[in-house]
């Protein structure tokens, strides 16, 4: 079979075209690869960040992650043996009226609106029979007005509260007050009939009323303490 010169020219030349577009793709890859290299080989020899315990937020404030729990300063508050303790934050508690709105400036809140006769309440929960003996709250007055604190108890068959203990914040300071309240005598928490609640009354609609939280110290009686059968 003969082939004419313009069919010899025709495969010479796809040949070299096919040679050329081999070299673009291998000079496309090895550029490519180049560039690869270039940053992987930038974030490999960059060091690596530690981690920064105050990196993150919640609810507008610092929250320190990666640091253990006794790495953290924490100033101390007097605990009794043979106490149990329970600690809520300041978001723990609820208006008790649509009238009365907050806001939460970390674990805390304050008022932004009022309203006269209604607080800021946490209902909790102890073991039938315990013993509650004092109560803690954690506040921060800067007003001239002082916050109301109080313990109560309320029986649903009467619809009645009872306030078992009462306190008063004082003076006009940016420092937190922790206001301890004993309860004398003893109150004895009996669920079948009562249920119980810290309440709380902030005197100004600001940030210069902060509720931090609170804190229930209790005890129980071996006598009504569950039984464990093995």
């Amino acid at each position: 079979m003969l082939v004419s010169p313009l069919q010899l020219q025709e495969a010479d030349t796809e040949v070299i075209m096919f040679r050329k577009h081999t070299l673009l793709i291998s000079l496309i890859v090895v550029l490519f690869g180049f560039v690869l290299w270039f940053f992987f080989g930038q974030a490999l020899a960059r060091p690596i960040a530690q981690t920064d315990p105050t990196a993150e937020w919640d609810e507008g404030r610092q929250a320190t992650s990666g640091v253990a729990q006794d790495a953290i300063a924490i100033p101390s508050l007097a605990t009794t043996p043979g106490t149990f303790y329970r600690t809520f934050s300041g978001t723990r508690f609820q208006p008790t009226t649509s009238a009365l709105t907050y806001s939460a400036l970390g674990g805390a809140i304050y008022a932004t609106a009022l309203a006269s006769g209604f607080s800021f309440s946490l209902d909790f929960d102890l073991p039938n029979g315990a013993t509650i003996t004092e109560v803690v709250f954690f506040v921060i007055d800067n007003d001239g007005a002082d916050i109301s604190l109080q313990l109560r108890s309320y029986n649903p068959e009467t619809d009645l509260f009872s306030i078992l203990e009462s306190a008063t914040s004082s003076g006009a300071s940016s420092t937190l007050q922790t206001i301890v309240i004993p309860v004398d005598p003893p109150v004895q928490v009996d669920n079948t009939t009562t249920s119980y609640r810290l309440r709380v009354i902030l005197g100004v609609a600001s940030s210069a009323h902060l509720l931090r939280g609170a804190r229930i110290g209790y005890t129980v009686s071996q006598s009504f303490l569950p039984i464990t059968t093995k």
